[in-house]
């Protein structure tokens, strides 16, 4: 009898634990991967896309990313997951960038009189600001030394305020100084303004005399006045070009387009593209200039942010015609999660798919319900289901397509349409 109790207890137990395993899973939050039909291409809102939908469908309500973008293959969302590489080749190094701010309640922080002239301007600080007492003298000011070498094209922004002391004018900008010591040097780019307040000046080295900068110079010139400056920070971007690249992510819906954070080499970055497909990579994170080898992958910043997240994929639909890439790419992204937690959803066939077509696409279904098997979303079975009966609907469905009444054309859904995907994706959801 103590046994039968004991066992009795140790199976409640597991069945609490499952259960309370499984309330944590369905309130974690999902990633909807997917093409145009994640995207909800069709919808009248983006409330009505399925992932949308089926977020509001749990109490409370879940959290569902939705990752889709119109046109992709199963290969482009596999790399935008992470689990196909995107590897790149650049046209140089990957530029150095600058992140510098001065703290004038520390003292002078490394900023000298410029001594291109003489008398030179009088600098000194006063609390969290520097003072820069202008005597009239052209070419001084006060200057300070990057420590780094801005290369022609880098990117600059410098934010700072300043009191003009009842002054008209200042110019400011990155200078090439000889040394560290001598605090001179020829214009790399500069720019003037005679109002004071909160400034934030762009500018780009290489578009003054000096191809290239080492300095950062504040000169009122032959302006007479007394000048407060605090909050000063430097911060410079620089951009590489893609000369090659192994999958192509920045499409939408057959135009390219858009722009992916990641990071190359430990490196983090944004990846943009022009409307030819030709990448850009900007660097965002401050640090030295860095080789790559070609080839180098590139990775998306969301790839380690959504592998976590259970996942919901429904790819394939734009390249249903390589069947073994589809199933290739679903395979590694279900093996890049690292978890269980994740369903696949049905290819949907077209109005316009026929014989082989058609055919192709079953098959593909079926090839994935014997692979995944619960984890596979029978979207196609679950669709022509909820069909309203009509002659129109009842044709498409003796067909093998989408009924009509849930469909805003040949292939993507409308709002019922996706109502229905997002409740048979919710229903398999088991965490």
């Amino acid at each position: 009898m103590f046994l039968g109790i004991g066992a009795s207890l140790a199976g409640l137990a597991v069945q609490t634990a499952s259960r309370r395993h499984r309330t944590r899973n369905l309130q974690a939050p999902v990633v909807a991967w997917g093409d145009s039909l994640t995207a909800g291409a069709g919808a009248t809102a983006p409330a009505r896309r399925y992932p949308a939908v089926a977020a509001g469908l749990y109490t409370p309500a879940r959290t569902v990313v939705n990752q889709g973008i119109g046109g992709q293959t199963s290969t482009q969302i596999a790399a935008r997951q992470g689990a196909v590489p995107i590897l790149v080749s650049l046209a140089g190094p990957i530029p150095m960038r600058l992140s510098r701010t001065w703290d004038f309640a520390q003292g002078l922080s490394g900023w000298q009189s410029r001594a291109a002239a003489s008398p030179p301007a009088v600098i000194r600080t006063e609390g969290p600001h520097l003072i820069i007492e202008a005597l009239g003298t052209p070419q001084t000011g006060a200057q300070v030394w990057l420590g780094e070498t801005l290369s022609k094209g880098t990117v600059c922004t410098l934010e700072f305020d300043i009191d003009m002391g009842g002054s008209g004018w200042i110019e400011v900008g990155v200078v090439n100084a000889p040394t560290e010591s001598h605090p001179t040097g020829d214009w790399a780019a500069s720019t003037g303004f005679s109002a004071g307040g909160r400034k934030s000046l762009t500018f780009t080295v290489g578009t003054g005399v000096a191809q290239t900068a080492n300095s950062l110079l504040l000169m009122p010139h032959t302006r007479v006045g007394t000048y407060r400056i605090s909050n000063v920070s430097l911060v410079t971007r620089s951009q590489v070009a893609v000369t090659a690249k192994s999958v192509n992510v920045l499409t939408n819906s057959g135009a390219f387009s858009g722009s992916i954070q990641g990071s190359i080499g430990g490196i983090a970055g944004v990846m943009t593209t022009d409307t030819s497909g030709g990448w850009t990579f900007t660097r965002t994170d401050a640090g030295p200039m860095m080789e790559v080898g070609a080839e180098a992958p590139f990775v998306p910043a969301q790839a380690a942010a959504l592998r976590s997240h259970t996942a919901w994929i429904w790819a394939g639909r734009n390249n249903f015609t390589d069947p073994a890439r589809v199933k290739a790419d679903i395979a590694a992204m279900t093996g890049f999660l690292g978890h269980e937690r994740f369903l696949v959803g049905a290819i949907l066939p077209g109005a316009n798919d026929m014989g082989s077509g058609l055919q192709t696409i079953r098959t593909l279904n079926a090839d994935l319900a014997a692979a995944y098997g619960a984890r596979f979303v029978d979207l196609v079975a679950a669709l022509q289901a909820a069909g309203n009966g009509s002659d129109g609907d009842n044709i498409d469905i003796a067909a093998g397509h989408i009924p009509r009444s849930l469909r805003s054309d040949a292939i993507h859904l409308n709002d019922a349409g996706y109502a229905v995907v997002a409740t048979a994706m919710a229903a398999a959801n088991q965490g």
